[in-house]
């Protein structure tokens, strides 16, 4: 089978992260031909076999412009050049492009969370809904993605796939991590340490962590995959920057934090319970089905709620071992890179038989 894997951006992040699963997981059947499309300098794709074709298309550009033109006659110079059996899309900005570009029949498009559609970048709802039908199948990463669309008159051929991610907890650590040094200092130097994992842009609430540090000084409150030095901070706040393997910083970690405007289902609270570490998080997205109760809370965005419920986690001993042991079960039941990609398997199945008809 040729599949070609297409996204906007190559800098690490949760789609992309997805992207760079399925490409490896796919590439253990020696039948496939694999393809990755992007634009960025691809720095997502360091560890791809080399068996997989990287084509970069673009420099780093989400926004939308003018010499998307361009972009768009490349696409369709790649569809007739490699005749792709299955073109599986992501990001919103890809999945219009590529929708145009490809043949329905072959087009599988993915929207990692429908709320930065629908909530942060509305006013391009409208070609959403015009292009729903240019692709095969679109596939909603939570429920709630898939309830949303549906809302929205985006249905019938919607699939719903759950991210999932590799065990990380049971690799070889053969590489230094960049902030280990800092994170030992802070485990002797507070009791407990909270963290999140992500970049930093309106979509995140950063000054709601700060806010939530603030009210609880006498932990530690670690941000990871800040660009850019930040000044200022209240005194047990740390933000370390990037780092390649990010999702080791977690086995410093007593419990993951993330404060959101909208998500779709984060590979960083996925990362986190495959640690077995209890989230509390923002209710929006699909975090209120990962978030039970039993491995961690959704709560809404004001600080006062996220303290209540970090402090009923970590100031019980006995539950938070519970919520621990709720946390990694709930990955292993609901998170797992097989179940991911047993889903999307089905998806091309479904596209190559209706191809075929």
């Amino acid at each position: 089978m040729k599949i070609f894997q297409v996204i906007t951006v190559s800098e690490y992040g949760g789609a992309q992260s997805v992207v760079a699963s399925l490409l490896h997981e796919l590439n253990k059947d020696k039948t496939n031909q694999l393809y990755v499309l992007y634009g960025g300098e691809g720095e997502a794709w360091q560890h791809l076999d080399s068996r997989i074709k990287r084509i970069r298309l673009s420099a780093h550009r989400k926004d939308a412009s003018i010499k998307d033109l361009a972009l768009l006659f490349r696409l369709i110079y790649l569809r007739f050049k490699y005749k792709p059996d299955v073109v599986h899309l992501h990001s919103s900005k890809m999945g219009l492009l590529g929708r145009i570009a490809f043949s329905k029949e072959s087009v599988v498009y993915t929207v990692h969370g429908f709320d930065s559609i629908r909530k942060a970048f509305r006013k391009y709802l409208f070609l959403e809904k015009l292009l729903q039908k240019r692709a095969a199948r679109i596939v909603g990463v939570s429920h709630y993605d898939v309830k949303c669309m549906a809302e929205e008159g985006i249905e019938g051929n919607v699939e719903m796939v759950y991210n999932g991610l590799q065990d990380h907890t049971l690799e070889k650590n053969d590489t230094d991590l960049e902030f280990e040094a800092t994170l030992r200092e802070l485990k002797t130097k507070y009791p407990k340490m909270m963290m999140c994992i992500s970049r930093i842009s309106k979509q995140k609430k950063f000054e709601l962590f700060l806010d939530i540090a603030e009210l609880m000084s006498e932990y530690a409150f670690v941000w990871i995959g800040n660009k850019q030095p930040i000044e200022g901070l209240p005194e047990n706040v740390y933000c370390l920057g990037e780092c390649h393997f990010a999702h080791r910083c977690l086995s410093y970690a007593d419990l993951f934090v993330l404060p959101s405007n909208y998500e779709g289902l984060p590979i960083s609270v996925i990362e986190a319970l495959s640690y077995g570490k209890p989230v509390v998080a923002s209710d929006v997205g699909g975090l209120s089905e990962m978030l039970t109760g039993d491995n961690g809370y959704v709560v809404q965005n004001n600080a006062e709620e996220f303290v209540e419920k970090i402090r009923l986690i970590l100031e019980n001993d006995e539950l938070y071992t519970q919520k621990s042991k709720n946390a990694r079960q709930s990955y292993l039941n609901n998170f797992t890179i097989s179940r991911m990609i047993e889903g999307y398997k089905t998806v091309y199945q479904k596209v190559l038989t209706a191809k075929k008809r």
